[in-house]
């Protein structure tokens, strides 16, 4: 009896510990969302089931918290995948951002070199338009100068005595020398002539269309245009339609009128 008696005082202790253990536990689930506390039974007379009734409930509703920790489990574990994904992405965009900002800055450095050659470029360009314009001006002068050409018209007598022309040749009969032909001096008196562009004068007029009037320096009236022509003499204004086949031999013209 004696035995017995301890071996259900140590069972009410076990019992009395589990409980308390127990109500801890279900005070903890209790707190839980969607866990409310166990519903209120009426009591039995005995508390043998009253303790088994509380056992099986709080055990349900342990079953419940681990099913919620689970699924909570799973949430955790996806949200981790999730931003694992989204860290991943991070990454990615973080290379492509750098490798933009490199190909930025390499453009940029492109851009600048090219700037640099451009304004070299535009240097050069105008250092040679200044040449070419030099080059015209001195191209313009050039065929100004070789356009000029100058022209004298008077009598025999007259452009003697201003030493455009000279007698030259012929045979010495004492009293006097026939035959002699007349010549442009060797040196022309520039102010005795009338200068002209051969450019835009292409007609001399002569100061009487009745007289005649002849060539004697170098050009040949085979390359002009005159009204009347007998020989080496013409009447009429002298017509120069090929200036520069005329004016090749010289560019001093003398006619003398007759």
């Amino acid at each position: 009896m004696d035995k017995l008696t301890s071996q259900r005082d140590s069972v009410s202790q076990l019992l009395g510990d589990a409980n308390v253990f127990i109500g801890h536990i279900d005070k903890s689930i209790s707190r839980v969302r969607g866990l409310g506390p166990a519903a209120a039974r009426k009591g039995t007379e005995s508390g043998l089931e009253d303790q088994l009734r509380a056992r099986k409930d709080m055990l349900r509703r342990v079953d419940a918290l681990v099913e919620r920790a689970r699924e909570t489990a799973g949430e955790v574990t996806a949200l981790k995948k999730r931003q694992a994904e989204l860290l991943a992405d991070n990454a990615k965009l973080g290379e492509e951002n750098k490798a933009l900002k490199d190909s930025l800055a390499a453009n940029e450095q492109r851009i600048a070199s090219m700037m640099s050659s451009i304004e070299q470029q535009a240097q050069t360009i105008a250092l040679l338009q200044s040449r070419l314009d030099d080059l015209g001006k001195d191209l313009a002068a050039v065929q100004t100068a070789y356009a000029k050409a100058y022209y004298v018209i008077g009598t025999e007598d007259d452009l003697i005595k201003k030493g455009v022309i000279v007698k030259e040749g012929g045979a010495n009969l004492l009293i006097k020398r026939v035959g002699r032909t007349l010549v442009p001096a060797r040196e022309l008196p520039v102010d005795a002539f009338s200068p002209i562009d051969t450019r835009e004068v292409h007609r001399i007029e002569m100061p009487d269309t009745t007289r005649n009037y002849q060539i004697v320096s170098r050009q040949s009236l085979d390359d002009a245009k005159v009204a009347v022509r007998e020989g080496n003499r013409f009447r009429g204004p002298l017509e120069i339609a090929e200036a520069e086949k005329f004016w090749s031999p010289s560019k001093y013209l003398i006619i003398v009128q007759r």
